[in-house]
């Protein structure tokens, strides 16, 4: 009887408040392994001391930056070649991960402090902000679902549920990473790989795209092999850009 009293005293629409959680959750764990990999490549390079509270602040204010985006996602979008902003912004972040993970290597015995802290808390809110205009774009659709006096509170809540989630992906690809220093090179790549998707969501590069491969004749094959080969060479610029300096820095103390 009691269980039947509380159920009554639910309002009317909990079952479609609870579902909307639920959607921004699955939303932000889909599309929150790409994120997980950064934070964890990111905090790499800091003392062991200091990765867990770099992969806690980097988690929770990109929890604050995706709330903020799920409201400007508009006014994102509209902003010309945003997608290309963000794509060339992660493939510097690429880059820089390559050149801290070369950094940490070369000094492994040096305490960064708190001001390298929060170097990496930017990078991770940089990547955050580069991977995350997709996801702000579902989260924001499944907000507009909801009654506009609950619609903040609701977003909020399914972001900070999915958060723990994103720190446990990040803990776990720290210990990868630990164990197989291969994988810092790989994860570089892949940010390479995803900048390239984010180049071809703008509209001028997926039109650009279209264009060559029709005069190129077959226009989808060769719009599919012109992917392939965009995301292929962004990664492989991502990793070879750190690589050649790090080259010319051994051969310049050799020399």
């Amino acid at each position: 009887m009691q269980m039947a009293a509380l159920m009554q005293d639910l309002p009317a629409d909990f079952g479609h408040h609870a579902l909307a959680v639920l959607q921004i959750v699955f939303i932000n764990l889909l599309l929150g392994g790409d994120n997980a990999i950064a934070i964890a490549m990111t905090c790499r390079s800091l003392p062991p001391q200091q990765r867990r509270a770099g992969v806690w602040l980097g988690t929770g204010l990109g929890v604050v930056l995706r709330f903020v985006m799920v409201y400007a996602i508009g006014f994102l979008l509209a902003i010309p070649y945003m997608h290309i902003v963000a794509g060339l912004l992660l493939a510097w972040i690429g880059m820089q991960l390559l050149r801290e993970d070369h950094a940490a290597d070369a000094q492994p015995d040096a305490a960064p402090g708190a001001k390298a802290l929060w170097r990496a808390v930017m990078l991770i809110l940089f990547a955050d902000f580069a991977m995350s205009l997709d996801n702000g774009l579902a989260t924001a659709a499944v907000a507009q679902t909801l009654p506009e006096a609950s619609r903040m509170p609701i977003v909020l809540a399914g972001l900070a549920v999915g958060a723990p989630a994103i720190v446990l992906g990040s803990t776990v690809m720290l210990r990868v990473i630990e164990r197989f220093p291969l994988t810092i090179w790989l994860g570089s790549a892949l940010l390479g790989w995803i900048a390239a998707d984010m180049l071809l969501a703008d509209p001028h590069v997926a039109q650009a795209l279209r264009a060559g491969a029709d005069v190129l004749g077959d226009g989808a094959g060769n719009e599919r092999f012109a992917h392939w080969l965009l995301s292929i060479a962004m990664a492989a610029l991502v990793v070879f850009v750190p690589f050649a300096q790090r080259l010319g820095l051994r051969r310049s103390r050799a020399g």
